[in-house]
């Protein structure tokens, strides 16, 4: 969540910043740190700390969240004009589930 805060505050404090920064980190760690929060949560609720989150459920996470952020929202919400439909913005959901998937190895 501190990056996520960091993120946004460089968005609007520093405009000039790279567009990856600006655009594509959050997307980058979005599943991460979702993934994250709920294998703490699962393993506090089963009191197993040897839990572990297998690929092929983190691979339906994404693409869950990829079809809802990307396909969905754009032209779908109400609010749709304040979201974009972008593959790159796929590209980092992907990318951020194999680091989760790493990083998972170690924890």
């Amino acid at each position: 969540m501190t990056f996520y805060f960091m993120i946004r505050f460089i968005r609007f404090e520093f405009p000039t910043a790279p567009d990856f920064i600006r655009f594509h980190l959050t997307d980058l760690l979005f599943v991460p740190a979702m993934a994250l929060f709920a294998l703490i949560a699962v393993r506090l609720v089963k009191n197993d700390l040897s839990l572990k989150i297998t690929p092929l459920l983190v691979f339906f996470q994404t693409v869950i969240i990829s079809i809802y952020f990307e396909l969905y929202l754009p032209y779908y919400s109400p609010r749709a004009n304040e979201y974009t439909s972008d593959f790159i913005d796929i590209i980092m959901y992907f990318s951020g589930a194999l680091l989760f998937l790493v990083l998972q190895k170690r924890i």
